[in-house]
């Protein structure tokens, strides 16, 4: 989606319109919970994507140079 002039104002509506059946309330019960916006949660939800996927892909550096190191000693 890009964002320009265009864009609808109310971003955090369309948004739920477009979640999986069921996503919609459970994100709304978290907004409410956390005194949010939806687009704050959508935020913190990519953050927290992207932080398990780099500490993924470190844990798996570090297995695969540990793998090495045991193969030249």
């Amino acid at each position: 989606m890009n964002l320009n002039e265009d864009c609808p104002l109310n971003l955090g509506a369309d948004i739920l319109k477009c979640l999986p059946v069921g996503m919609a309330p459970r994100l709304e019960a978290l907004v409410a919970a956390q005194n949010s916006t939806v687009t704050d949660e959508i935020i913190r939800a990519i953050e927290a994507h992207l932080c398990r996927q780099s500490k993924a892909n470190i844990l798996a550096i570090a297995r695969e140079a540990n793998v090495l190191l045991q193969r030249e000693a």
